[in-house]
């Protein structure tokens, strides 16, 4: 039997005709999350059609609307967070909001961060995806008049030869074959058929002399290309850890990011374009509890990684990072007299490979160290740092990812990674 209702109801009732898309289009201001409330309370499937629709289901369809719209009239809500989003309804909450009012402000907080948290991730990673392209053929240049430069001493034995047997040449010779001094097997030397023995000699000395030369001018500008490299390519590690928004953290951490590329004039200075998290004005450090029940902080990006290695670090904590793999920093916090047994140790190189650019592969070196044993050097970037006296573990990324997942909840005083600008002895000008 179909359902009852009176003639005042049957236009609201073909509102409902065909599926929430429907409503929206008649009620104007009725959300897509309230019709997905209706349609949830009404235990319907919102991806189900009109035409699949038991007389039940419309039945108790109209019984969810009705009391929608008692509830407008009274002003009787319970607002609250369910699987899905929110409801106002009541059915199916998560956690109860206090008002209506602070619901909305925060659902719609979170979308206008998340819409942000894609702008300003887009344009960051289009940014480095640029920078780093560059960086890699420049380097490869370098590689390449390198890999030239290697032939500068075999033009300087050949020259050693020319001059040696230059009662073996006869003019117009294209090239000569003659003993190596050491090995005494031949060594084979193009000649310029227009020059004679010494002219062909003075000009593969001219070509060591050049080639040498090139060694010494193109090595620092490698070493200078390595060292952006590496300095971007931690940052890339870093942005690769914020895949999509998940929560405000999220979005501080990436505009930190961000600011730093600012600072770095690797991005253009355009004062407040972007805000702050409107939700969350603080953000913190990954933070895990080992099996033996210590607290283990992982830096989200430079900024953070630098106040862990230089802010945050005690003299009984061990600092932890990938071996020479871009990747994050690792404070274990010990309590005075304490030592991590084996288990500990391979737990956190297991999660710091994880957050490394290591992290799809099998394994990787993580080295630990006290604090005091790590050093920024004069001028270096952030989250750039030497070290010295660390020892070696192997990590394990995908047991680290498990772990991660299987980690205690956090202790309920969290080490805050707050980050105070006017405290900020590290910042390079």
């Amino acid at each position: 039997m179909g359902p009852k209702f009176s003639s005042a109801g049957k236009s609201e009732w073909r509102w409902f005709r065909g599926d929430r898309q429907n409503l929206i289009q008649v009620y104007r201001g009725l959300s897509s999350a309230l019709a997905r409330s209706i349609l949830e309370a009404a235990a319907i499937d919102p991806a189900t059609s009109s035409d699949q629709l038991s007389p039940g289901d419309w039945q108790r369809l109209f019984d969810q609307w009705q009391g929608w719209l008692r509830r407008l009239q009274t002003e009787d809500f319970s607002p609250g967070w369910t699987e899905t989003g929110y409801s106002v309804l009541g059915l199916g909450l998560l956690k109860v909001a206090p008002s209506v009012q602070e619901l909305l402000e925060t659902y719609y907080g979170a979308e206008g961060d998340r819409q942000q948290f894609t702008q300003v991730r887009h344009q960051v990673s289009q940014k480095l995806a640029n920078v780093l392209g560059k960086l890699r053929h420049k380097a490869s240049g370098f590689k390449s008049k390198l890999q030239q430069a290697d032939g500068a001493d075999l033009h300087r034995a050949q020259a050693d030869l020319l001059m040696a047997y230059l009662h073996l040449w006869t003019p117009g010779l294209q090239s000569i074959e003659l003993a190596d001094f050491e090995t005494g097997g031949p060594v084979g030397i193009k000649l310029n058929p227009e020059k004679n023995a010494v002219q062909n000699a003075q000009f593969l000395y001219k070509q060591h002399q050049k080639l040498k030369r090139a060694r010494l001018a193109v090595e620092p500008l490698l070493a200078e290309v390595n060292r952006e490299l590496r300095y971007l390519e931690q940052i890339e590690t870093s942005l690769a850890e914020l895949p999509q928004y998940q929560d405000s953290g999220d979005l501080i951490a990436l505009l930190e990011i961000y600011d730093e590329l600012i600072q770095q004039d690797y991005l253009p200075d355009r004062e407040g374009r972007y805000r702050r998290s409107s939700s969350e004005s603080k953000t913190g450090f990954h933070q895990y509890i080992s099996p033996g029940g210590i607290t283990l902080l992982v830096g989200r990006n430079n900024r953070q990684n630098d106040q862990l290695s230089f802010r945050q670090a005690t003299e009984y904590d061990l600092w932890f990072h990938a071996q020479e793999i871009p990747g994050s920093h690792a404070l274990l916090k010990l309590e005075p007299g304490t030592k991590p047994d084996e288990r500990d140790l391979q737990w956190v190189a297991n999660i710091v490979a994880y957050h490394s650019r290591a992290r799809d592969s099998d394994q990787a070196p993580v080295v630990y160290t006290e604090p005091k044993h790590v050093y920024k050097p004069k001028g270096a970037q952030p989250g750039m740092v030497i070290y010295k006296k660390e020892r070696v573990i192997w990590g394990y990324p995908q047991r680290g990812k498990t772990a991660i997942l299987q980690s205690l909840n956090p202790p309920a005083k969290p080490i805050s990674s707050a980050y105070d600008p006017s405290s900020d002895s590290s910042k390079v000008s």
